[in-house]
């Protein structure tokens, strides 16, 4: 399988919802549909069936999923985040709609990505030891450290690193065996329910799901919200711009 690099370039500008909906160019040309070209194969629309359930699955359809959306690299993010003007990217939005400025969803993801998800495949496939996987601690201390100012100035930098840690895990689940893939995580597993390398990226991209829909619900309807749900908010944090505290997200967001 060839493998395709993602580079992440932000315009200067700001960009409005309505830019948003342009094409965005982050992928190779290559993998960019002619127009006109269809999007569903013939056989899936001639083969119609009427229940979804039925139909025999491929041996290894998850684990192409997986590849495919790791191979996507940090392009959802990217485009959840510029469907905001910059300028809000780390602004708390209206109460009504998250606690979280969108920006801090994309820097949870890379640092979650960064801290648990990649030291736990690369302890899966035999390359660290248990005693060398970071603490969760790790990730909830550099969570805490959000600071709004630093993130608007670093994005770039945020989403890029979520891009190459996602061609990271990309590398390596590729090229792992059928054993690999199979045999329940040390540390992660019991008799009666066994955790293996799918689940624990699927739940992974469950995850994101999660963040993505955050974001998505701030750049929608952050202009739609009543002026009474942004009047709610208290003055101080309306007139600094500082995000909640995380503990006040956390059972939203873990």
């Amino acid at each position: 399988m060839r493998h395709y690099r993602f580079v992440v370039h932000f315009n200067k500008h700001n960009m409005s919802f309505r830019n948003a909906i342009k094409p965005q160019y982050l992928a190779p040309d290559r993998l960019k549909p002619g127009t006109g070209t269809p999007i569903l194969r013939a056989s899936v629309e001639a083969n119609r069936v009427t229940d979804l359930c039925t139909a025999a699955a491929a041996p290894n359809g998850a684990r192409e999923r997986i590849l495919v959306w790791l191979a996507d690299g940090a392009r959802e993010v990217t485009w959840a985040l510029c469907s905001l003007p910059r300028e809000r990217w780390a602004e708390p939005p209206p109460a009504r709609l998250d606690a979280w400025p969108a920006l801090r969803h994309a820097r949870f993801l890379a640092l979650r990505e960064m801290h648990l998800t990649l030291p736990t495949v690369r302890h899966a496939l035999g390359e660290v030891p248990a005693d060398a996987l970071p603490s969760p601690v790790e990730l909830e201390q550099a969570e805490a450290a959000w600071d709004a100012a630093d993130a608007i100035e670093s994005a770039e930098a945020i989403v890029r690193g979520l891009g190459e840690t996602r061609f990271e895990l990309l590398q390596r689940l590729e090229a792992a065996p059928d054993e690999a893939w199979e045999r329940p995580l040390p540390g992660a597993s019991d008799v009666m329910n066994p955790v293996q390398l799918d689940w624990l990226m699927l739940h992974a991209r469950q995850h994101e799901l999660e963040h993505l829909a955050a974001i998505w619900r701030v750049a929608l309807h952050w202009d739609r919200v009543l002026p009474a749900d942004v009047s709610a908010r208290s003055g101080d944090e309306r007139m600094a711009g500082l995000a909640l505290h995380p503990a006040d997200r956390l059972e939203e967001s873990h």
